[in-house]
Formats: structure tokens, C-alpha cells, sequence
């Protein structure tokens, strides 16, 4: 118990350090009751978020997580916070080889020399929860090995815990605050951070999303190789292509409109077939291959659509495809719950407004990026709790209207997707064919 306090208070001292080094002072005269000459002024929200991101990339993995966490939610985090989020880099000092010879040999129970007849000990990457390296199996295949950082969950334990303690400060500080429901999302948050600490499960999410695309021979998911994988450490199949952030390679690209095509094509398929989904499909996470052939990389943040979710779905690009404003209105509605107070009219108002101002153009020319922020801004103002894979969803679709838009301008999400409508409700309607096929007496 005394080294937890004891723990707990260093880390305090470094989060008001931070805090105070970065013009947040005010935060810790409110938190301990103190006077203070700050005033609840309506902050400018650009310099509140360039701070906020500024403090948690100086307060580590955690806050780095929590960013990154809060960027995926605009209905509780206002936009111009969330557009200075996005910026969080999550990078972290390179782990020495020494250190990462431990823990792959500690977990994998055998010398690094006798698991891999190559091991790289220059990483290839360095993030705030793991490393990253490359290596040959004694089999001969190429692959990189995910390794991660000593006592991390003890960083994350110890973090964690002070979160819940500040959320509860702030909750009896303001009270308007507890309309968000801090602790639930703290709980959703956890979780999120737990599955990202078991590489385990980031390996089955690679092999689900495989599952669900296995008919597309243009889109790779690299194989996960299970005999060298345990809670921290992933090894799986090295891909060798052109990562999409490399501008200066991927101007050079022949073909751009088909690689753009095949990018969307395996989005949309992982969300209406599948239901499991890449959840943060940036470009530093997609190569380009031969053939314009598109593979994903790290299955940290997925996505899980059920039946009924794929269906909701659907409802939304229906009704902006057959530019019904009273159907479109009614799918979104169905998106989240509001609280009890929820004041419809106005929030009837403001729908019909969002809903006009999209299907008041052709199809080609409906912006995502604008139809979802515009959502979640009115999520947001009413206070409307959607559900965090909805969320995911939405980014997922403004992060490729964007790479969609650096390969070929001229292509159009929203055109794009009517193909996919199409292709679910096939597969719907023959799934719906063989259960009444069997059942028949």
C-alpha cells in the first residue's frame, strides 16, 4: 500500500508539474478548492487544444492513449479540440535492444538466436506502448515483431488510477460535467487501452477482418504467426510495399484511381460484410503492392458493426442515396440515445437543417467529412451518447474520403458506396434465402 501512495504521489507531482509548466495552473487551484484569480471565460478552443495536446504528449503513454481515445469521440469533445488531437503523434524514445531481447525472450521462453535466424536491433518503429522490428523466421519468412516496453503495465495501472481519481474531483467540482458521464467513458477507455495491452487480441482482429474480406484477392492482411505471439509480443508477415504516407513514393504511383477504388472497396467490404472493421485506417497504416493491391497493418482499433448496427448503417446511406430528408432525419435518431430532458423540437430543427443542407446536392458532390462532423456537432450540442463504434465508423470514413481525395479528386465516396448498398442487401437477402431453404419441411 505505501509504495502504491508513494507511486501515485510522484506521478501527481510530474502531471502539476506539466500542468502548471503549461499555463494550466488554474486547473490545480480549482482541483484543491484554492482561490484563484482565473474566470470562466469562453476559452479560445484552438489555443485550449494545441495545450491539451501539448501536455498529454509531455505526460506520456497514458495521456498519449487518452488523446488519441477523446479524438474518436466529437460528441462529447468539442471540433476545434479534436482537429489539434488528431495531431497527437504517438512516438516514444527507442526501447534499448537489451531491454527487448528480455521481454521476447522472457514470453517466448527460448534465446532470440533460437527463435529467429535474423533479428534487426534497429527498430523500424517506436510507439508509447510497444516496438517495433524486423526479423527472419529460421523457416526463412520475413516479419516484424512487436515487442512491448518494460513495465508498461505498471505505467498504465498507476496512470489509470489517477485518471479515476481527478475524474471524481471534477465531478464534485462542477456538476454540470457529470451530464457526460465521465466514468463510463473512463470505463470505455480501459477497456480500449486493455485490448491494445494483449497483442493477442490485436492478432485475432487481423485474422477477423481477414475472415470477413478472404473473397478479395486485392486486399492483404498480413499472417499472424502464433507459435511466436503471446500477450506482448505479435509477430506477423512483413509486407513489402509503399506505406501511403510517403508522398514522395506514392506520387510516383501508376494508376492511382484503381489503388483508390480497391482502398474503398476493402473498407466498405470489412464494414457491411464482416462487420469487423480497421478503426484507424490512416496512411502510415495501409501499403500500396504490386498490382495496386491495398494491405492493412496494425489491428490495435478495430471496429464491430452486429446485424442490427450494419443496419443503421445502411438506413443512413439509403436515405442520402434516395435523397429522403424525412428517412435520413429518422436514421439518424436512431443512432444514439439522448438524456430525458432531450429537447425535441429544437433538435427536430436542427436535423432538418443538417438533412437539407446534404441532399440539397448531387450525390457525387455530398461531402462526408462535412455530413459527419455536422452529426456529431449536433450529437454534441444535444448531448446525444453514440455509440463508440458508430464513432469509430465515422472516422474511419473521414480518413478515407481524405486518402481517397490525395489519390484521385475526381472520385466520390458517397458515389462509391451506393455499389455496397447493393452488394449487403444481395447478401442479405441469399443468407435470408438458405436459413428458409433448410428449414423447409
Amino acid at each position: 500500500m505505501e509504495n502504491v501512495m508513494l507511486r501515485h504521489l510522484l506521478r501527481y507531482q510530474e502531471i502539476v508539474s506539466v500542468l502548471l509548466r503549461n499555463g494550466f495552473g488554474f486547473l490545480v487551484f480549482e482541483y484543491l478548492a484554492l482561490e484563484s484569480k482565473w474566470t470562466a471565460a469562453k476559452p479560445d478552443l484552438i489555443q485550449l487544444g494545441q495545450s491539451i495536446r501539448q501536455i498529454l504528449g509531455e505526460l506520456g503513454p497514458v495521456f498519449i492513449k487518452i488523446g488519441q481515445f477523446a479524438g474518436t469521440r466529437p460528441d462529447i469533445v468539442p471540433e476545434p479540440i479534436i482537429k489539434e488531437l488528431e495531431k497527437l503523434q504517438d512516438k516514444a524514445p527507442l526501447v534499448r535492444f537489451e531491454d527487448i531481447r528480455l521481454v521476447i525472450e522472457k514470453e517466448l521462453g527460448a534465446p532470440i538466436k533460437k527463435l529467429f535466424s535474423e533479428f534487426d536491433p534497429a527498430p523500424l518503429a517506436a510507439a508509447s506502448i510497444g516496438q517495433v522490428h524486423y526479423a527472419i523466421l529460421h523457416s526463412g519468412e520475413p516479419v516484424v515483431v512487436k515487442v512491448q516496453r518494460l513495465n508498461i503495465t505498471n505505467v498504465v495501472q498507476t496512470d489509470l488510477e489517477i485518471i479515476k481519481d481527478i475524474l471524481t474531483l471534477i465531478g464534485r467540482r462542477f456538476p454540470k460535467v457529470q451530464d457526460y458521464q465521465l466514468p463510463n467513458i473512463l470505463r470505455e477507455f480501459s477497456g480500449w487501452l486493455e485490448k491494445e495491452l494483449d497483442y493477442r487480441i490485436e492478432g485475432t482482429n487481423a485474422e477477423k477482418i481477414a475472415g470477413g474480406i478472404k473473397k478479395n484477392p486485392r486486399v492483404i492482411i498480413p499472417h499472424i504467426y502464433w507459435d511466436f505471439t503471446t500477450r506482448r509480443v505479435l509477430t506477423m508477415a512483413y509486407i513489402d510495399g509503399v506505406k501511403l504516407n510517403d508522398r514522395q513514393k506514392t506520387a510516383t504511383l501508376n494508376d492511382r484511381k484503381k489503388i483508390a477504388v480497391n482502398l474503398s472497396k476493402a473498407l466498405f467490404l470489412q464494414i457491411l460484410r464482416g462487420g469487423c472493421f480497421h478503426g484507424d485506417p490512416h496512411p502510415g497504416n495501409i501499403f500500396v503492392l504490386s498490382g495496386g493491391k491495398i494491405a492493412f497493418v496494425d489491428f490495435g482499433i478495430v471496429g464491430n458493426l452486429n446485424r442490427e448496427m450494419k443496419s443503421r448503417f445502411l438506413n443512413i446511406i439509403c436515405a442520402l442515396t434516395r435523397r429522403n430528408p424525412k428517412h435520413l432525419a429518422k436514421a439518424l435518431l436512431e443512432l444514439g440515445a439522448g438524456p430525458q430532458n432531450i429537447a425535441q423540437e429544437r433538435l427536430q430543427g436542427d436535423l432538418d437543417r443538417t438533412v437539407k443542407k446534404h441532399l440539397n446536392v448531387p450525390v457525387s458532390q455530398i461531402s462526408f467529412p462535412e455530413l459527419v462532423n455536422d452529426l456529431w456537432q449536433l450529437a454534441f450540442r444535444h448531448r446525444i451518447a453514440i455509440p463508440a463504434d458508430f464513432i469509430l465508423l465515422g472516422k474511419s470514413l473521414l480518413t478515407l474520403e481524405g486518402l481517397i481525395y490525395e489519390l484521385d479528386p475526381s472520385l466520390s465516396v458517397a458515389e462509391l458506396v451506393k455499389q455496397f448498398r447493393c452488394l449487403y442487401l444481395k447478401e442479405r437477402l441469399f443468407a435470408f434465402w438458405e436459413k428458409k431453404k433448410w428449414d423447409l419441411p
